[in-house]
């Protein structure tokens, strides 16, 4: 195997890789071997059928499968041996003009740029605090947790903070809409994502009780088939539950584990202090990458960013299917969130370059131990065996991704810790 480089940019290498008849003939003679075990042809017993025949049944098979099986044979040590990690998919080209000669590999690479001084930065944050404020207001949360749902009687109006089963029934101009409907829909009233007309409109009503209300919606509303439109509304109460909340005493705070209630709040206390933590941490981070940013241009391939773009929009896709938007709003919607995509793309790349390239030259590495104690936090956290936990990372295919975030934020922190941190007054 002979191996050629060639630079076409700081961003893009192509790798030629031709190869001989000593590396090509074995793996030709493995498929022909594997196809006269499979195929039958009229004439010839199984396992019998001659290499010219099976060449002529099988001539374009044979040349994609020889062309796939050399390339992932041989593209590792090729790659290897001219030094280059290619990021996103690279560009396949079989030299075959005359006969299979070898391939070309087209790479996008992180490019090469000089750091500048990252030791030392200073960055300005507020101080950490905890008030009783807060800790209420999480205490309440835990309680609303622990809620028991009863159902109201037949002559009970809906209120704020009950749980509510409806059904509706759009019509536009007298015709029902059928994407405006649903048989089943769960509403907590004062904490739901409907229109306010719709949700206030529910007040008051009864079980069994039916309603018709009318919409007027706004021109810039997503859905192309009512922006702007008038849509009468027909609403039936299926269910009308209301919370019965726990006292907040020792009796509550032994329930969930605690000596008493002082214990508790001592416990809420500590987790709000570590959520303001790593909050804090997020935003130290974040000025550090954006100080970094005015001293250096980092360019971004043009491949590997659009790859990254289109991963966005498919998880916007998905998102707009399991709320029910129309194929016009997805439309609109999409073209509105490229440019927002593409911008957030691009300075999380350069972000990942940056980092990279920060924790080569500082000698930052991922341990075993990282992962290894990683996944034990995120078991207990679950309260999931620690083997569960790591056999789903493996047979998802999750762990790099994993090790990717874990060696990030352990260059994040060696930044941070190399940082002069202020706090504001």
């Amino acid at each position: 195997m002979k191996v050629d480089i060639q630079e076409i940019d700081n961003l893009t290498k192509k790798v030629e890789v031709i190869v001989t008849d000593e590396e090509t003939k074995p793996v030709e003679e493995e498929i022909y071997n594997e196809l006269k075990r499979q195929v039958k042809v009229k004439g010839f017993r199984p396992g019998k059928v001659p290499k010219n025949i099976i060449n002529a049944f099988y001539k374009d098979y044979i040349e994609a499968e020889l062309k796939k099986r050399v390339v992932e044979s041989t593209m590792g040590n090729a790659l290897r041996e001219v030094n280059i990690k290619p990021i996103g998919d690279p560009l396949i080209d079989f030299l075959d003009d005359d006969g299979f000669k070898g391939y070309t590999i087209e790479c996008e690479i992180i490019p090469n740029f000089e750091l500048p001084e990252y030791k030392g930065i200073e960055v300005e944050v507020e101080p950490i605090t905890i008030t009783e404020d807060e800790i209420k207001r999480r205490m309440e949360n835990i309680r609303q947790l622990y809620a028991q749902m009863e159902m109201k009687g037949e002559d009970e109006g809906a209120e704020k903070d009950d749980f509510m089963i409806i059904s509706y029934q759009g019509f536009l101009d007298g015709e029902p809409l059928k994407e405006v409907k649903t048989d089943y829909y769960p509403v907590e009233l004062g904490n739901s994502m409907l229109m306010p007309e719709f949700e206030n409109a529910l007040y008051g009503m009864k079980i069994g009780q039916e309603k018709e209300i009318t919409i007027d919606f706004p021109e810039d509303y997503p859905d192309k088939d009512i922006c702007g439109k008038k849509v009468l509304f027909k609403i039936h109460v299926k269910e009308i539950r209301k919370k019965i909340l726990p006292e907040l005493d020792d009796d509550f705070a032994k329930d969930l584990g605690f000596d008493n209630m002082e214990k508790m709040k001592e416990n809420v206390k500590n987790d709000l202090k570590k959520e303001k933590e790593a909050g804090r941490n997020k935003i130290i981070y974040q000025k550090i990458i954006d100080s970094l940013f005015e001293k250096v241009d980092i360019p971004v391939p043009k491949r590997y960013l659009e790859k990254r773009v289109q991963s966005m929009l498919e998880e916007a896709r998905q998102r707009y299917e399991a709320e029910g938007v129309t194929e016009d709003a997805k439309e609109n919607l999409e073209a509105t969130l490229r440019k927002d995509f593409e911008q957030k793309a691009e300075k999380r790349i350069k972000t990942d370059f940056l980092l990279i390239k920060i924790a080569e030259k500082e000698n930052i590495k991922l341990e075993e131990k990282d992962v290894e104690e990683r996944l034990k936090r995120i078991a207990e956290d679950a309260r999931r065996p620690y083997n569960d936990v790591k056999n789903f990372y493996e047979r998802n295919e999750l762990m790099e991704s994993l090790k990717g975030i874990i060696l990030e934020e352990k260059t994040l922190n060696f930044l941070k810790d190399n940082a002069v941190i202020k706090e504001t007054l």
